[in-house]
C-alpha cells in the first residue's frame, strides 16, 4: 500500500505541504506535484483533505472530500487490500 500527497495548487511549494502536514502530527508519506494537473483531473481533487482509495485496478474505491475519520478510512483501505 502506498500512501500519496498530491498537491494541486501550482503556487504551493511541496515544502509548505510537508510542514503543514507535519504540523498536524500525521506520518510521513510519499509527496508528488501535480503541476500539469491530471491527478487531479482523474480523482476529482479539488480541495485540501480529499481521501481518495484507488484498487488495484486504478479505480476510485472510496473518496471523501474531507476528513472521514482514521475507522472509516482504515475500512475503507481494508477492502481493497
Amino acid at each position: 500500500m502506498k500512501v500519496v500527497a498530491i498537491n494541486i495548487q501550482p503556487g504551493y511549494s511541496l515544502e509548505v505541504w510537508r510542514r503543514f502536514w507535519r504540523s498536524t502530527g500525521a506520518g510521513d508519506v510519499l509527496w508528488a506535484q501535480d503541476a500539469r494537473g491530471e491527478a487531479a483531473q482523474r480523482y476529482r481533487l479539488l480541495a485540501l483533505g480529499t481521501e481518495v482509495v484507488v484498487d488495484r485496478q486504478g479505480r476510485i474505491a472510496f473518496r471523501s472530500d474531507g476528513p472521514s475519520g482514521h475507522e472509516k478510512l482504515r475500512s475503507e483501505i481494508e477492502k481493497v487490500l
